[in-house]
């Protein structure tokens, strides 16, 4: 007699190159038929996994204080150390005349960074509106605009101020930027596997990084860099570990996000 089958550990995966070392192994088979992958831009990622929809996720990381009862995946991020390049304020104006800003839909972390930004670095409350990610229709109606992903990658640019906003982070702070975590649902179902699921998610990121030609190449049909501007972009601009920086900037970053009224409250990382 043999006992129930376990259930699938369903995981919502970013389907942007930032993500693609951390999502390598995943994509590729690791883990057989544990997990269950689901593939969605940063929002959907995060309320798939408010609704209880996927076990775990890679969410915007300001999006670990709007959902109740996570667990961080401990040592995992993704972060940018300076110039993050995927990340972008695109304005037809200098930034002391935006009044005006459309939002990219898709983000979460980087649309709660923007407005802390101009507000405490330049003294700026434009009024916002959410907007699907097209540069063009967006500009259409806003002053400026926030893009991330493959789409700010892609982005004409020509003409326009560009404020790198992980660049502007640091100018300001001296601190990288964390802008996704690894967070698991604290009813998610437990893997017949020594350790759980956290060795999953590493073993996902060596994967990619020990495949870093594979990314490169895959990344340079879809968005039309050069080699190797797609090699700094995933070793420089780029950086997955959570270490005692990332920390400290998260914790500065969600003092900020409460005391703006863009998170509910703040509230240490509890990880798996």
């Amino acid at each position: 007699m043999t006992g129930p089958t376990p259930l699938p550990f369903r995981v919502s995966i970013i389907e942007y190159l930032n993500a693609a070392p951390l999502n390598f192994g995943f994509k590729r088979g690791l883990g057989g038929d544990l997990f269950q992958m689901k593939f969605h831009v940063p929002s959907a990622c995060a309320d798939r996994l408010r609704a209880g929809e996927v076990d775990a996720a890679l969410i915007s990381s300001i999006e670990y204080l709007r959902i109740p009862d996570l667990k961080i995946v401990p040592g995992l991020c993704i972060a940018s150390p300076k110039r993050v390049r995927s990340v972008l304020l695109l304005s037809k104006v200098p930034p002391e005349l935006i009044r005006t800003l459309a939002l990219d839909t898709s983000s979460r972390s980087s649309v709660a960074l923007v407005q802390i930004l101009l507000k405490e670095r330049y003294g700026l409350a434009p009024q916002v509106q959410d907007m699907a990610p097209d540069l063009p229709g967006m500009l259409e109606r806003c002053d400026a605009a926030v893009m991330i992903g493959d789409g700010a990658m892609r982005a004409p640019k020509e003409g326009l101020l560009v404020l790198d906003l992980a660049e502007e982070w640091y100018a300001w702070t001296g601190l990288p930027f964390v802008f996704a975590l690894w967070a698991v649902r604290r009813d998610a179902p437990e893997p017949p596997t020594p350790g759980g699921v956290a060795p999953f998610f590493h073993r996902s990121l060596e994967m990619g990084q020990a495949n870093l030609a594979v990314l490169v190449e895959e990344a340079r049909r879809s968005v039309g860099w050069t080699a190797a501007e797609l090699r700094e972009y995933f070793t420089e601009n780029i950086t997955y570990s959570l270490g005692g920086r990332e920390r400290e900037s998260l914790a500065l970053f969600y003092e900020k996000a409460v005391r703006h009224g863009l998170a509910p409250v703040e509230k240490p990382l509890s990880f798996l």
